[in-house]
């Protein structure tokens, strides 16, 4: 039983050891072969590299070849250009040489005529220069006489603006002297009123009291009946000791009221006539009649009594 057992393990065990060394050897085998495929793969990729390189050297001197060819080709049409070149510069030096003549005459005509531009140019200059200082001279003229033109009117006019403010305050002070006038006159009335009411409340005068105009003296009868001489005054309503005093005070006013309006208008009528009446006689010495005839209407609308002084003689007599 043993025995067979042993003869069993032994079979078995041998078994096991021829596979493991047919194994090994397969194994060993496959590695050889491969590294051979190897090897001959590594020779195909050189092969292949060597061929590769010797298509590109073999490209490379054809484009030599061609690059040759190409540069004979350009220096064969560069050779024949310049050839060309020569022919072309010498026909141009021929014409160049027989043109040059009949430039040099050109350049003298045109030489001539440049002359004979700019002779006309600088006389054409000077007479620009002439007409143009004489513009300046005419503008000169014309600005002083616009100047003096300018002066005259602004003279006119503030001399009319003077005189219209000399007759604005005539009329103004004439217009006063009227408006006291009518006050006065309306105070006389008032005081005559007033003067009739209170004679009508008192008794009747003495004899004493009774006067009638007698030239520069007033025929009177004293209080012992005898008839007496005296001196003739002016009737003023401020002196009359009959009137109560208010009105005697309204008397007084009114008439330093009406010589003060009559005085004022004197004074403006003065100063009107003697603005306007040396303007009038200039007007008429220069000859401006429409001035004058204004200046003359002006003073005969203030003053229809007015007449030339004798101060202002020595002009046209038109009044």
């Amino acid at each position: 039983m043993n025995a067979k057992v042993l003869l069993a393990v032994s079979i078995v065990v041998a078994a096991v050891v021829g596979g493991a060394c047919m194994a090994y050897v397969s194994a060993q085998r496959a590695q050889q072969a491969q590294a051979a495929a190897e090897a001959e793969a590594a020779k195909a990729d050189a092969a292949a590299a060597e061929a590769k390189k010797a298509e590109r050297e073999a490209a490379a001197e054809a484009d030599r070849a061609r690059a040759a060819e190409a540069k004979r080709k350009e220096a064969d049409a560069q050779a024949e250009k310049a050839r060309l070149d020569r022919e072309t510069a010498a026909e141009d030096a021929k014409a160049a040489a027989e043109n040059r003549k009949a430039k040099e005459a050109d350049a003298a005509r045109a030489k001539s005529e440049a002359d004979a531009a700019r002779a006309k140019r600088d006389e054409a200059r000077a007479l620009a220069d002439a007409a143009r200082e004489e513009r300046e001279r005419a503008a000169k003229v014309a600005d002083a006489e616009a100047a003096k033109a300018q002066a005259e009117a602004d003279k006119l006019a503030a001399e009319k603006l003077k005189a219209d403010k000399i007759v604005a305050e005539a009329k103004l002070q004439e217009l006063r002297r009227m408006d006291l006038e009518a006050f006065a006159r309306d105070l006389v009335e008032r005081e005559r009123d007033v003067a009739e009411r209170e004679q009508a409340l008192q008794p009747e005068k003495t004899i004493a009291d009774l006067s009638w105009a007698g030239g520069e003296e007033d025929s009177v009868i004293d209080d012992s009946g005898n008839v007496t001489k005296k001196a003739k005054v002016v009737y003023l309503a401020e002196n009359d000791r009959t009137l109560p005093a208010a009105t005697r005070r309204l008397a007084r006013e009114s008439r330093l009221s009406a010589e003060s309006a009559d005085a004022e208008s004197a004074r403006a009528r003065a100063k009107a006539v003697a603005t306007l009446e040396p303007l009038y006689v200039a007007a008429l010495r220069e000859d401006r009649i429409v001035d004058a005839d204004f200046y003359r209407k002006t003073l005969r609308s203030m003053y229809p009594d007015w007449e030339l002084s004798l101060s202002s003689t020595n002009a046209p007599s038109w009044k």
